[in-house]
């Protein structure tokens, strides 16, 4: 006797994993189709890899949208191979590739000049498909993200032609940030903000800006890992040409991804589309170059890279979109812990007295914070302060103010004394509170989730709770 599953009753990573398939094979001819129509140079071998990655980014979202994303990937493609080609008999000169660069970047300010060049007619195609589609502000943003691919492509093209010649060779720092443009994930990932309907996500830019980043730098670095023997033999500096060794690159690229991931976990817990898209773009590439060179994907496949690069948090399944999820409080709250927005206190109270406590051992390590409000006098003189967080190293060694200096590094402020951590009673719940040594003022936490604390200041002889927000980070951050 055979019992089926009703579909309405499947798991969530079954639906997830029909949908990415489904919405592959339908694009696949489509994709190669276009890229045929164009003439643009990008094997076509490719496009089964392309289809599946973008479909898994958001299986949620209809194939055509899937399409777009896929199109500007292999778009991104196409300009590596026209500048990492070799001159040609009775090409202009050396200056030619910059002088299409150019071009480039004309068409992204709206210059189109019905140019013959295939790449530049696929990016004119390309742009309208996000022009009209898209939100106009993160349309905006997805312009300066491909402006940056095109200067960080063209800086490594003159990079390897100085090398060629033996010039030298450019500094890691000044590599790594124009590799995290060229690498193609802050244009795959703000292009599909552009394309969401998320209402508020330009609010939390700022801190979605900033994972994507991180997710940017790791990713460089581990396609570097990867294909660092085929670069070598092609001639392009690369971080471990440039000086970095492998277990250097391997920790750098772990401290980017969990940088990342804990970033985004106050709103990919709420359930936004948004940082739900960039976690699986990150844990795609991840695990991708973990596994295989995928500029030489059919060729046989290499031993995984050594070290942990592939973020341990399981693939997050997506059954339905989660672009505008209801809001309850605490959703509500962590929206404005992740944007820095403001939030009423009295609905912040409520919510304090139904959460649940913490014990001492899940505070241990540093926490970035913020407040909930920003012209009263205990918000004043945090900002005054440039207060960062806290750091809890063990019960009786906490440092409450982690401020950032001038040139913004992280340092422990030790004017107002240190703390210690104790266990209270307050407001009918037993919790480990900070205690400050030496102010008459105890800081009470509750859980909002394993990494966001919602927090309360009681000071003595002050009748206003003050409200505030701690996120848990990585110590690489700290360093950083």
């Amino acid at each position: 006797m055979h019992t089926s599953l009703p579909a309405g009753h499947l798991p969530s990573e079954i639906v997830s994993m029909a949908d990415t398939c489904s919405a592959a094979l339908q694009n696949m001819p489509r994709l190669e189709n276009w890229l045929e129509k164009l003439g643009l140079p990008v094997d076509t071998a490719l496009v089964p890899l392309m289809c599946l990655q973008t479909a898994f980014f958001t299986p949620w979202l209809p194939p055509d949208t899937c399409l777009r994303l896929s199109r500007l990937t292999v778009w991104l493609m196409a300009v590596d191979n026209v500048l990492d080609a070799p001159e040609a008999p009775g090409s202009p000169g050396p200056d030619w590739p910059t002088a299409r660069v150019e071009d480039w970047h004309r068409i992204l300010d709206g210059h189109d000049g019905g140019s013959d060049d295939p790449v530049a007619r696929a990016l004119a195609e390309i742009i309208r498909d996000v022009d009209g589609e898209g939100r106009p502000g993160l349309v905006a943003v997805w312009r300066e993200s491909m402006h940056q691919t095109l200067t960080g492509m063209r800086y490594e093209h003159e990079a390897s032609r100085t090398a060629a010649t033996g010039g030298t060779a450019p500094p890691p720092a000044d590599y790594l940030r124009h590799g995290a443009w060229s690498i193609g994930v802050e244009q795959q990932v703000t292009a599909l903000w552009a394309l969401l309907d998320e209402p508020g996500l330009a609010d939390r830019l700022p801190l979605l800006r900033t994972a994507l980043h991180d997710a940017a730098i790791a990713v460089r670095l581990l396609n570097d890992l990867r294909g660092h023997h085929r670069e070598q033999a092609e001639g392009k500096p690369d971080a471990l040409a440039l000086g970095l060794t492998e277990r250097e690159a391997y920790e750098r690229a772990d401290a980017g991804l969990e940088s990342c991931l804990r970033a985004l976990a106050p709103l990919t817990a709420a359930g936004y589309g948004s940082a739900v898209a960039l976690e699986r773009v990150v844990i795609w590439h991840a695990r991708m170059y973990h596994r295989f060179d995928p500029v030489r994907p059919g060729r046989t496949a290499a031993p995984p890279l050594p070290g942990s690069t592939a973020p341990a948090p399981s693939v997050p399944s997506v059954s339905r979109p989660k672009e505008a999820p209801p809001m309850g409080t605490e959703q509500e709250v962590l929206d404005a812990v992740a944007s820095g927005a403001t939030y009423d206190t009295a609905e912040l109270a409520a919510l304090f007295d139904r959460l649940a406590p913490v014990d001492t051992a899940f505070l241990i390590g540093t926490w970035r914070g913020g407040a909930f409000e920003h012209t009263g006098e205990n918000a004043e003189l945090l900002t005054k302060m440039r207060w960062y967080g806290k750091r809890f190293t063990d019960a009786d060694h906490v440092e409450p103010l982690l401020c950032r200096d001038e040139d913004g590094a992280v340092y422990s402020c030790t004017e107002m004394g240190l703390a210690s951590l104790r266990e209270v009673v307050h407001r009918g719940k037993r919790s480990a509170a900070m205690v400050y040594d030496q102010l008459p003022v105890i800081d009470h936490f509750r859980r909002l989730t394993d990494d966001v604390l919602l927090c309360v200041m009681d000071k003595k002889g002050d009748p206003e709770d003050f409200y505030f927000h701690l996120t848990r980070v990585p110590e690489p951050d700290i360093r950083a």
